[in-house]
């Protein structure tokens, strides 16, 4: 069966003339503005490094948990081997965190993340092993479709459906998602662009700084004595010094200034990184843009950001490790994972006060629980609800205006 899907007449699934390596090759595209805008590349722009950067590791440190529910009841699922897996160390390389953070970059790089779910002959869950996306590939093989991974380390091997663990990105077959840097190659090439002729520029490559002249013809050994006077003079000024420069007699020199319309390229930088921004779905100021940044309106992106951002990623996840990493049995059995998005909702200290205090009074919170949340020991005698004197169960009002019999019986 290896044979078969490994076999030189193998094709790609969204290119049938593509061989089937031949999509680690192409991950390269060239854009009309003349820059070849790959997953490398595209990482060198600091705009895309900050967006992948900031999603990545928001999703590695998301506290990871796999939980059961009984009836009302949910606690912990400790005794579940996945349990330690996802919330410590999936395989023998990588903590929980640089697992995820890995695959979500993954995801946003190339489009897809694979681990493939390594279980013993039982059947119980053992491994959580990372793939790399240039080396895997969703093929059919007769009615049937597998994952080939084509490794320089393991070699070739066939991965079944329920085995890999794929977080996607948006793609248009339902099967595999696209790259995001694939598919707004355009846009972050002409931030490379514009990076590239900043750089040149200041190198002195992007355009002359000044331009000299002689006032009578010069034979061409003259020329030459000219060019190689001019460039010594030149080379021996530290950039530090401020001197005048000595010219032959017979010479002009005349500096050449910068055109304001060359000079926007600047702004062409700030308005190329709010677009790479949003096409990660990414506040500005969280990759440092914070020109049209406030202390009021910092404080609402962040919450938008969980909101908005990350709560369609965690969904993806949660839901893709569910259907891989737990059986149908499991599942019916209440066995789920789950992200806590508290860490990135955490207020300030006031602001936690202010939840703390409105909890306990209404009822829904003891104060072991709070001190629980704040990393903090419980303490006896903190663990009994309070209610407010003002807000009183309505079986308790309709009690106190029933009169009891003794009341009756003075009256």
């Amino acid at each position: 069966m290896l044979e078969s899907l490994f076999a030189p007449d193998s094709r790609s699934l969204e290119d049938p003339s593509t061989p089937l390596t031949g999509q680690n090759l192409a991950e390269y595209f060239d854009t009309n503005i003349g820059i070849q805008v790959d997953n490398q590349s595209a990482l060198t722009l600091s705009a895309v490094y900050s967006c992948i950067y900031v999603l990545s590791s928001s999703i590695g440190q998301l506290p990871l948990h796999v939980m059961r529910k009984k009836g009302d009841n949910i606690e912990a699922a400790k005794d579940h081997p996945a349990y330690w897996l996802l919330h410590d160390e999936p395989n023998e390389w990588q903590t929980s965190y640089k697992w995820r953070e890995t695959k979500q970059g993954h995801v946003l790089g190339w489009g897809n993340g694979y681990t493939q779910t390594v279980r013993s002959p039982s059947g119980e869950l053992r491994e959580l092993v990372t793939r790399r996306p240039w080396e895997t590939q969703l093929v059919k093989n007769g009615n049937r479709w597998l994952y080939a991974n084509n490794s320089e380390d393991e070699g070739s091997r066939a991965i079944a459906l329920e085995d890999m663990i794929h977080v996607r990105a948006l793609g248009s077959d339902g099967r595999t998602g696209k790259s995001l840097i694939r598919q707004h190659a355009e846009t972050i090439g002409l931030g490379l662009a514009a990076q590239r002729y900043g750089k040149d520029f200041f190198t002195g490559g992007g355009r002359p700084t000044g331009l000299v002249t002689v006032k009578n013809s010069l034979q061409k050994d003259s020329w030459e004595r000219l060019k190689t006077a001019w460039n010594n003079a030149v080379s021996k000024l530290k950039a530090s010094e401020n001197k005048t420069l000595m010219l032959p007699a017979d010479l002009d020199y005349k500096s050449i200034t910068i055109p304001p319309e060359d000079a926007q390229f600047l702004e062409t930088r700030k308005l190329n990184r709010s677009e790479v921004a949003g096409i990660f779905n990414v506040p500005a100021h969280m990759i440092n843009d914070l020109d049209k940044a406030t202390f009021s309106n910092i404080s609402e992106q962040a919450i938008q950001f969980v909101r908005h951002t990350m709560m369609p990623w965690v969904v993806n996840w949660e839901q893709e490790i569910n259907r891989r990493v737990f059986t149908r049995a499991e599942r019916a059995a209440g066995y789920y994972c789950k992200f806590n998005l508290a860490g990135l909702l955490r207020g300030t200290a006031k602001e936690r006060a202010e939840f703390y205090h409105a909890a306990i009074n209404d009822g829904w919170m003891d104060r072991n629980e709070a001190r629980v949340l704040e990393d903090m020991n419980p303490r006896d005698g903190l663990d009994q609800m309070l209610v407010s004197v003002n807000a009183q169960p309505l079986s308790a009002l309709n009690q106190s205006d029933t009169p009891n019999d003794d009341e009756e019986s003075t009256s």
